[in-house]
């Protein structure tokens, strides 16, 4: 997994980026995005610096840490290079509309 916090993203634009995600997330179809979203919104919002350091990669690594901290659900894969990256976002919002739909029943 990427170190975050070696890369250092512009702190405003990593929240933007959270924000984008949790925002694109309960606003898509089912409150899912994904990987070809979480990657347009980390080229929009990020701007890491440090070597070898490129959007797609630190986008990822926020979005799991987003997962880690509960506030979206991720699924992920593995790359090429055996890294984590993130292959699904569900946005929480969608499990409680399945919820309700269930207890309405």
């Amino acid at each position: 997994m990427i170190d975050v916090s070696a890369l250092r993203p512009d702190s405003t634009s990593a929240a933007d980026f959270v924000l984008g995600v949790l925002a694109a997330s309960s606003e898509a179809p089912f409150g899912t995005l994904g990987w070809p979203e979480i990657n347009r919104l980390a080229a929009r919002w990020l701007r890491p610096t440090g070597e070898g350091a490129d959007t797609t990669r630190v986008g990822h690594a926020l979005v799991l840490e987003m997962a880690a901290e509960g506030l979206v659900e991720a699924e992920t894969t593995t790359a090429a290079d055996g890294s984590e990256m993130v292959e699904r976002v569900v946005h929480p919002r969608f499990f409680g509309v399945e919820a309700a739909r269930r207890l309405a029943a």
